[in-house]
């Protein structure tokens, strides 16, 4: 990629000439040089200078943006290049929310393993929001999430399956054994939620609202879903969790409310690099993950 783009790039993240010097393998005073040489050839003042470092103007913010488009587009050029000489991944880099993490993630990263021994395959839980920037960047490989929005360019999506979010209660919660339960029946319970999931907190307190209820009393937040069902299934608590973590529930004890509508659906699926769908284990990985969720389209989860 060009010097001067690069140059650019890494003051403008680290806000430091003697950082960005160090990044790119240049001098400080080479990358000053640098640096006034791009803003002359635009016209333009990229930086303002002080005491505490080189900090974007707006002029700079703006070209940030174009410049970023241009590494990522490199960057994909760099990738399809090696992916069309079938070249081997050394890492592969997946990211799996909440609709992945009732074991479905551990078992496709284990089938992808015994087929491609020799990539180290890193898994990571992001229960709320897997980041697309990341995956542009190409810090990580696969984004396995709610397919929200239309993907950026150079990013594709392949669906898996669709995922409702319900309502669970243990044992000890008294609508645990009732046939018939509406969400109003819930407004007396205190609700177990995930950290920072600012959705499903919405969600319920626009349901309640519209039934005219108080909103919901959100008494504890939790890591992870298991700590949610664990602190259900211990008392009289509700969680809001989507249909495939049924089998988590399950083993708690918890059941799955019989409300007649889910508090919301979405479909979920891959998000990958086009660029890097020429990868044997990005194909196979997406061929695994379609056949580890037929079951889940099927299954009724009532």
């Amino acid at each position: 990629m060009d010097r001067n783009l690069r140059a650019f790039l890494s003051v403008a993240r680290k806000g430091n000439l003697t950082a960005a010097s160090e990044e790119i393998g240049l001098t400080q005073p080479a990358v000053t040089k640098t640096i006034r040489r791009l803003e002359s050839e635009l016209g333009a003042e990229l930086f303002s200078r002080t005491a505490r470092g080189m900090f974007l103007n707006g002029t700079g913010k703006r070209f940030l943006e174009r410049a970023e488009a241009i590494e990522n587009q490199y960057r994909f050029a760099a990738e399809e290049m090696a992916a069309e000489q079938r070249q081997e991944k050394a890492v592969l880099r997946i990211v799996a929310g909440v609709a992945y993490q009732s074991g479905l993630a551990a078992r496709f990263v284990s089938r992808l393993h015994s087929e491609f021994p020799r990539t180290m395959i890193e898994l990571r839980a992001d229960l709320l929001n897997p980041t697309r920037p990341e995956l542009m960047r190409g810090d990580v490989d696969i984004i396995l999430g709610a397919l929200v929005g239309a993907p950026p360019e150079g990013i594709v999506t392949h669906r898996l399956l669709s995922a409702s979010v319900m309502v669970f209660a243990g044992p000890l919660n008294p609508l645990y054994r009732q046939e018939h339960v509406t969400l109003a029946d819930t407004a007396p319970y205190s609700w177990v939620l995930l950290h920072r999931d600012d959705h499903t907190v919405g969600r319920l307190r626009r349901a309640y609202d519209d039934l005219r209820q108080q909103p919901p009393k959100i008494a504890l937040t939790a890591h992870t879903i298991e700590a949610c069902l664990d602190i259900v299934g211990n008392s009289a608590a509700l969680t809001a969790a989507v249909d495939p973590v049924c089998p988590l529930a399950e083993e708690r004890g918890l059941r799955m409310l019989p409300i007649a509508a889910p508090l919301w659906s979405f479909e979920s699926g891959v998000w990958v690099r086009a660029s890097s769908t020429g990868y044997p284990i990005i194909q196979r990985a997406i061929e695994i993950l379609e056949e580890l969720c037929k079951p889940l389209r099927d299954k009724n989860w009532s």
